[in-house]
C-alpha cells in the first residue's frame, strides 16, 4: 500500500472535522490530553488519528498501534471504525482492547515469569468477589473493624512483594499477605481478581525490564479511550511501561462522565496524565449526537460539574415532534411500567423509532425492571432485552457475547446462510479469514480460491438451514460445524484473549447458549439471526453499561429518592451518572418518576426545570 505524506493526507468517511480535532490528530511531536464531551465523536476522532499514522507512515511495519477502553463493545467499535477507514491490511496493525484484556494477555503470555511466591497457576480462574465477599474474607480473619471497600482499593493499589509496604501499617501489610496467601491457595488453581492481574503484570514488567523494552518497541502509540475512568493500578501500569519513553500517548475523555469513582477511579487523571506526561491539551467543543434542544440541557448539567465547561455545538437536526425532555411522574409502579410500555409501543408502531432505538436504562440492577417492565411490553407485541444478563448456562453477559471474536466470525456466516442478502457480512468473513487463514488480501489466487470455499460453505449452511428447523440441537451442531471450517485452532492462535482454554470455551458456550436462547419458538434462522442481533427489541441496561453507546430514545427509569437514596446537589458522582444517562440520547430523553419507588429529587427538578424540563403526567396505560 502507497504511504501518503502527512502534509496530503485528508479525513476519510467524513465531510469534515473540527479544527481541534485535526490538530490533535496530526500532532507527532507531544504526548496529547484530548477533552471529549459527550457526543464528540471520540471514536470517530481516534480512528482518524490511528489512519493518519498508519496511511503515512508515522507508524511503519511492523509498528502497531495500541488503543485501550474500559468497555469490550467500545474497544470493539473502535477496532470496527478504523477497519473501515483504513482498510485491512492497515487495520491488522491496530490492537484494540480493554484494559483488563491487555492485562490479562501480559499475564498469560508472561505469567511463568512472575516471581515466586506470586507466579500464578496456568490454569487460573477469574474471580469476581463482591460486597459481601470482601467484608466476609475480612470476619473470616479477625478484621471486622476493616472496611472491605477499603481492602478492595487496597489490592488494586499495592505494589508486589508485599514485603515492600510501608512498615508504618503493619496490619494492612499482614490482611494484604493473608489475602494474596488465600488466592492463591491451591497452586494448581489459582484464584485472580483483575486488579490482582494489574499488580502482576507491573510486578513483572518490573522485574524484568526487556520486557518493557518490547512493548515499547511495539507499540510507539497509544491511545486511552475514556481516560477519566482510569484507575490508580491502571494508571501505575501506563506509567510503568511508558513514562520517559519514546512513545506518544492520546488520552481522550471527560471528567463530566467519571462515573466510576466508586471502582477505584483517579478523581484527577487528566491533570495527573498531564503533569507526568508533559501532554498538550485540545478540547473538542462539537456534538455530533444531540439536535440543539437537548445540548442546550446537558449544558446546563455539565455547568453544575464544571462552571467553565465550554456550550458544545450542536450538529444534529431534531427530526421528532412534541417534547423531547420531560420527567414522567407516576403514583405507582404497576402504571409506571403499562404507561411507558404503552407509549414504547405506540412510538414503534407509528414508525417514529424502531425497537433496537430505544434504550431503556436504570443506575443499577437491570434484572429487577426486566421483571415488572419486560411483560409490560409484550403485552404490546415488544420485546425487551437485558444485556447485563448472562444466557442460560453462560458465564458471560449477552453485551460480552456479541463483542466476542469467536461470535463475530460464526454469526456473520450464519447470516449469509440466513439472509437472502448481507453483503457486509460477506465482507467481514472474507475479512477475517484472510488474517485467521493466513491469506494475502492483496493476492488475487489466494481471494479467489477463498471466496470460492466461503460460498461453498454458505450453500452448505443453507441447505442444513433448509432440512433442520432451529432448535438446541440444530443450533449447537451449527456452530461446531462452522468452527470447524474456520479452524478453532486457527482462530485461537489469532486471538491472544483465548489461548487459555477456559476463556476460549467461556466465549464459545455464551454463544451457543444465546444463539439457543434465540431460537426458542422460531421457526427460521431468519429470525434467529435477528433475535440474536437484538433486532427488534428494546435493550436495557445500567448507566454505566451504556457508557459510549446512542440511541434515538433514552427513557430513564428511576429518577427519584428511592432509586438516588445518596444523591446530594454537592455528589458530583451522582450530578456526573445522571448527565452520562442524559447524553446517551440523539433526539429524545425521558426519566420516569414513581412515588412508589421514592421522593421527587428537587434539586435536579429544579436544575433541568431553569431550562425548560417539565415534570409532567406520564403516559397512561392502554
Amino acid at each position: 500500500m502507497p504511504i501518503i505524506k502527512p502534509e496530503d493526507w485528508e479525513p476519510k468517511g467524513v465531510a469534515s472535522l473540527e479544527p481541534a480535532a485535526l490538530n490533535a490528530i496530526q500532532e507527532n511531536d507531544h504526548n496529547l490530553c484530548v477533552v471529549a464531551s459527550a457526543g464528540a465523536g471520540k471514536t470517530e476522532f481516534l480512528a482518524q488519528r490511528a489512519d493518519y499514522l498508519l496511511s503515512t507512515g508515522i507508524c511503519r511495519a511492523p509498528h502497531r498501534i495500541l488503543a485501550i477502553s474500559f468497555k469490550s463493545d467500545a474497544a470493539k467499535n473502535l477496532k470496527d471504525r478504523v477497519r473501515q477507514r483504513c482498510g485491512p491490511e492497515l487495520s491488522g496493525r491496530f490492537d484494540s482492547l480493554t484494559f483488563d484484556a491487555f492485562s490479562k494477555g501480559l499475564i498469560d503470555r508472561f505469567g511463568a515469569l512472575v516471581p515466586a511466591p506470586y507466579t500464578p497457576s496456568p490454569d487460573y480462574e477469574i474471580a469476581f468477589p463482591g460486597f459481601r465477599d470482601w467484608n466476609d474474607f475480612l470476619a473470616r480473619h479477625g478484621y471486622q473493624h476493616l472496611s472491605g471497600k477499603i481492602l478492595e482499593q487496597a489490592v488494586a493499589r499495592c505494589r508486589l512483594p508485599i514485603e515492600t509496604l510501608n512498615p508504618k501499617n503493619p496490619e494492612w501489610k499482614d490482611v494484604l499477605t493473608r489475602f494474596w496467601t488465600e488466592y492463591y491457595r491451591d497452586k494448581n488453581l489459582t484464584q485472580l481478581t483483575f486488579s490482582m492481574i494489574n499488580r502482576l503484570v507491573n510486578y513483572v514488567l518490573s522485574h524484568d525490564p526487556r520486557l518493557v523494552a518490547g512493548l515499547q518497541a511495539t507499540y510507539p502509540f497509544v491511545f486511552l479511550d475514556e481516560f477519566q475512568d482510569t484507575t490508580f493500578g491502571q494508571y501505575d501500569l501506563l506509567k510503568r511501561l511508558f513514562l520517559n519513553s519514546n512513545a506518544r500517548l492520546t488520552a481522550v475523555g471527560d471528567n463530566k462522565q467519571r462515573i466510576m469513582v466508586w471502582a477505584g477511579a483517579m478523581p484527577d487523571s487528566f491533570t495527573t496524565f498531564a503533569a507526568d506526561f508533559d501532554a498538550k491539551q485540545e478540547t473538542l467543543i462539537s456534538n455530533w449526537r444531540s439536535h440543539p434542544e437537548l445540548v442546550e440541557i446537558q449544558h446546563a448539567i455539565a455547568v453544575s460539574l464544571e462552571a467553565a465547561s465550554a456550550k458544545p455545538d450542536a450538529k444534529r437536526v431534531r427530526n421528532v415532534d412534541g417534547d423531547v425532555c420531560a420527567i414522567w411522574s407516576y403514583d405507582d409502579r404497576a402504571s409506571e411500567c403499562g404507561g411507558v410500555a404503552s407509549w414504547i409501543a405506540a412510538a414503534i408502531n407509528s414508525g417514529e423509532m424502531t425497537p433496537e432505538d430505544c434504550a431503556v436504562l436504570v443506575r443499577f440492577k437491570p434484572d429487577s425492571l426486566e421483571g415488572e417492565l419486560g411483560p409490560a411490553l409484550a403485552s404490546h407485541g415488544v420485546r425487551l432485552r437485558n444485556i447485563a444478563r448472562n444466557p442460560d448456562g453462560a458465564n458471560i453477559a449477552i453485551q460480552d457475547v456479541l463483542t466476542e471474536d469467536v461470535t463475530q466470525c460464526t454469526m456473520a456466516l450464519i447470516r449469509l446462510g440466513a439472509l437472502q442478502k448481507a453483503p457486509d457480512d460477506w465482507h467481514a468473513v472474507i475479512e477475517r479469514l484472510s488474517l485467521i487463514w493466513g491469506l494475502d488480501p492483496d493476492n488475487e489466487a489466494d481471494q479467489e480460491t477463498l471466496q470460492d470455499h466461503v460460498g461453498a460453505k454458505v450453500m452448505e449452511l443453507r441447505s442444513f438451514m433448509e432440512t433442520n428447523a432451529p432448535s438446541s440441537d440444530s443450533c449447537a451442531a451449527l456452530v461446531q460445524s462452522i468452527l470447524e471450517f474456520i479452524g478453532e485452532a486457527e482462530l485461537r492462535s489469532t486471538v491472544p484473549a483465548y489461548r487459555r482454554d477456559k476463556d476460549y470455551f467461556r466465549a464459545r458456550t455464551g454463544l451457543t447458549c444465546l444463539l439457543k436462547e434465540s431460537a426458542e419458538g422460531e421457526t427460521d434462522w431468519a429470525t434467529v439471526a435477528r433475535n440474536f442481533d437484538g433486532v427488534g427489541q428494546v435493550p436495557l441496561m445500567s448507566i454505566h453499561k451504556s457508557k459510549g453507546l446512542e440511541f434515538h430514545t433514552v427513557i430513564f427509569f428511576g429518577l427519584d429518592s428511592g432509586t438516588w437514596w445518596t444523591f446530594e446537589p454537592q455528589d458530583s458522582e451522582e450530578m456526573r451518572a445522571f448527565f452520562v444517562a442524559f447524553t446517551r440520547a440523539m433526539q429524545r430523553v425521558y426519566f420516569i418518576s414513581c412515588r412508589g419507588r421514592g421522593n421527587r429529587l428537587a434539586y435536579v427538578d429544579d436544575l433541568i426545570g431553569d431550562v425548560g424540563v417539565d415534570r409532567v403526567r406520564g403516559p397512561s396505560p392502554d
